[in-house]
């Protein structure tokens, strides 16, 4: 099942960070009684919460027992309660979908300035948009997200590249080409057509 290194403890009981304010989780057999007891729970909640991405769901039920060893080592005997247990579990998990709607967004920005480079019109989903990057090579994929998805100027991502400008133009538009000779692949396979 899950792992019981959380936020620095080992299961063999050595504690990594802590200093002489903070509780020895690791000697305090009420925490681990607590996980063990909550775990299953936490993480079906999670499980669920994810449409059933088990890889997302231990993440964030990790994340999620990290947040409660911190409160309990700061002292807040309410982090072995399963009702702020499963506050701190909610708002992980919206928090994740925010930011995983951040990504999105940010990922659909590439597709929508594809459209600008030719005219291609058409807009892609996340899924759209990680297979279309999936068709490049690397060094395409990563100066597209670094002008596109990250917002840098040319000369910055000339700069983050160790290229000169008018290398890093070039690199532009040939990763801009590959990108309109990928749409078709995805297009095909995904349903996309170009109605606006």
């Amino acid at each position: 099942m899950l792992d019981r290194r959380i936020g620095g403890v080992l299961d063999d009981g050595v504690v990594m960070g802590t200093d002489a304010r903070e509780r020895d989780v690791s000697s305090d057999s009420s925490f681990a009684a607590f996980y063990d007891a909550s775990v299953a729970e936490v993480f079906r909640y999670f499980r669920k919460g994810t449409g059933g991405d088990r890889r997302w769901a231990e993440d964030l039920t990790q994340d999620t027992y990290t947040a409660a060893v911190n409160a309990y080592r700061r002292g807040l005997d309410d982090a072995l309660t399963m009702p702020w247990l499963m506050t701190v579990a909610r708002n992980k998990l919206i928090d994740s979908y925010r930011r995983r709607s951040r990504e999105r967004s940010k990922l659909a920005r590439i597709g929508s300035q594809h459209h600008a480079i030719e005219t291609t019109e058409f807009e892609l989903d996340e899924h759209e948009a990680l297979e279309l990057l999936g068709h490049l090579i690397p060094i395409h994929r990563l100066v597209l997200v670094l002008r596109y998805v990250d917002d840098l100027s040319v000369g910055e991502v000339a700069e983050a590249l160790g290229r000169s400008v008018h290398a890093t133009e070039s690199l532009l538009a040939r990763a801009r080409r590959a990108v309109q000779r990928a749409i078709p692949h995805v297009a095909s396979r995904t349903g996309v057509t170009d109605d606006v």
